[in-house]
């Protein structure tokens, strides 16, 4: 025998027991964990679709007064209504899903009665809740902003304006601009 075959046989056995061991590794090997996911049970879902919702500020229909701080009382009685009486509006409360910003304030709640049987809101601006804002007779001037806020903190992304100026010694004028 020479050496070539005899280095044959040796690599020959070499295979052959390397062979046999990866073949016990197989057999002997745990079988693969079982599932309970399967795909046999078919799943149908139905239904007319997804709704978004774009909410938009309050609308000002009017204000119904509009005085100088000197006299006190009601500064300004506003009136205003949501764009639709529709889901999600229908479900609204004032006091719930309004905020309005005056002169860059927090947001926060004014008193606000209604709906009128046409939707319609009145929230009036009183001297007690403006005080810090109105100088009298040096004339004054500002914006309160008014937003819809619903559920936990979606708001309207624009906002309606109503503007308040009292040039010196003369009336104030109060105008509004509607956001969409």
């Amino acid at each position: 025998m020479n050496r070539r075959s005899g280095a044959r046989r040796t690599l020959t056995g070499v295979l052959a027991a390397l062979g046999v061991l990866f073949l016990g590794l197989i057999l002997l090997s745990p079988p693969p964990q079982k599932t309970d996911a399967s795909y046999t049970d078919p799943e149908f879902a139905g239904g007319s679709g997804i709704t978004a919702v774009r909410l938009v500020p309050p609308q000002i229909t009017g204000v119904s007064t509009c005085r100088s701080a000197l006299l006190g009382g009601n500064i300004m009685i506003v009136t205003w209504k949501w764009a639709a009486q529709t889901a999600p509006y229908s479900g609204f409360t004032a006091a719930a899903d309004t905020e309005w910003q005056i002169a860059g304030t927090a947001w926060q709640a004014v008193p606000t009665t209604g709906p009128d049987a046409n939707g319609v809101y009145t929230t009036t601006f009183s001297s007690s809740l403006l005080s810090g804002l109105l100088g009298g007779l040096l004339g004054e001037s500002f914006n309160s902003n008014v937003r819809t806020k619903a559920w936990t903190s979606w708001v309207s992304p624009n906002v309606s304006t109503l503007t308040y100026t009292k040039p010196i010694l003369n009336s104030p004028t109060c105008t509004f601009t509607n956001g969409t």
